[in-house]
């Protein structure tokens, strides 16, 4: 029963508090980021080849170069299935020794680090900037365990000039914990997150665009972070997080008050106050100052909607904080908490306890 419970509270955290995984495919309209990346489908692939048309049919790829992996390997495996599409041709009509770089391995992972059935996926067009960045990824990416180093590596890249690449800063900054990135002042100018945010086409990078947003220090981005993280507040929608995180950015215990008004409309529904609670959560872990004040909507939030235990407690649970405890238990003792809800509360209250 108790490994029934954990699952439940595991499934719960990752579909409230962190965005489920998603195979990493390249779409120009695409509504949401993969959280499975292109670092991490190169940093975990079984094999590496760089290919190229084949001599005999030149709609088809074929390995020049093995980058990981052994040339007996490759040789065991499918061969590549991919075509070479007409923007491709025309790149190897150009330059005949262009490469393209493919990946054999695992679609992508779940949270347990679990890889679904290997197959081939197609990368990217080589150039000598994305070579560089391929060789850096494969040196520095050798172990990732620290969050900030990630975003260390990736951020430069925000700028560059190579569109993939930018989009592959962004994806990591978007999936990055939030307080690895907050320190990301002016990473990228106001009138190009402007512009990026006003084509429909990269609809799909609005979280990261907003939170690089409220990061800038100019006064045209904090106004325009001010107006739209109110309406958000006011009406929903789209990247409600995000929004309420750039609001704390901004306006800091202002807008903790004016998401805390959020909260508390009747009409709100469920899964947008998660997502408000989780702009708390991450926005105080960001800024520790905030903590108290946001401790004490949460207890004002318990008092008046018990349904909100689970959420605000994976939300303070990084804090290693007391302060909710006794109404924790409280709402323990009533004996109206459904059993996933007593699972993470008992647990957020044995991992907070002293000693």
């Amino acid at each position: 029963m108790r490994h029934t419970l954990h699952m439940i509270v595991v499934f719960a955290f990752c579909v409230g508090f962190g965005p489920v995984p998603r195979p990493a495919q390249a779409c120009g309209v695409c509504v949401e980021l993969p959280e499975y990346s292109l670092a991490d489908r190169i940093l975990s692939a079984r094999v590496l080849v760089l290919a190229a048309p084949s001599p005999e049919n030149p709609f088809r790829f074929v390995p020049i170069s093995v980058l990981k992996g052994t040339p007996e390997q490759v040789a065991a495996l499918p061969a590549i299935p991919f075509l070479v599409d007409s923007v491709t041709r025309a790149a190897f009509r150009a330059d005949p020794s262009r490469t393209v770089l493919t990946i054999y391995g695992s679609g992508y992972r779940d949270k347990a680090g679990r890889g679904g059935s290997s197959s081939w996926t197609k990368a990217f067009l080589m150039t000598p900037q994305r070579a560089q960045f391929l060789h850096a990824l494969r040196e520095e990416g050798k172990d990732w365990s620290d969050k900030d180093a990630r975003v260390a590596f990736f951020s430069p890249y925000l700028t560059h000039e190579d569109r993939l690449l930018r989009n592959a800063a962004l994806i990591e900054i978007h999936r990055a914990p939030y307080q690895s990135v907050a320190h990301l002042t002016d990473a990228v100018p106001t009138v190009q997150l402007l512009q990026e945010m006003r084509n429909p086409n990269r609809l799909a990078y609005a979280p990261a665009f907003i939170r690089l947003l409220g990061l800038q220090s100019d006064p045209e981005a904090k106004d325009r972070v001010r107006l739209r993280y109110q309406d958000a507040l006011r009406g929903g929608g789209l990247n409600l997080y995000d929004w309420g995180l750039a609001g704390i950015e901004v306006d800091r215990a202002i807008a903790v008050s004016s998401i805390e008004s959020a909260l508390a409309r009747s009409d709100r529904a469920i899964d947008e106050k998660r997502l408000l609670i989780r702009s708390l959560s991450d926005g105080g872990s960001a800024h520790p100052e905030l903590q108290p004040k946001i401790l004490d909507v949460f207890q004002r939030l318990l008092d008046s909607d018990s349904t909100l235990a689970i959420w605000i407690a994976l939300a303070v649970r990084p804090w290693d904080t007391d302060t909710l405890t006794p109404t924790f238990e409280a709402l323990l003792a009533s004996d109206a908490l459904d059993p996933a809800t007593e699972f993470v509360i008992r647990t957020t209250i044995t991992g907070n306890a002293p000693g």
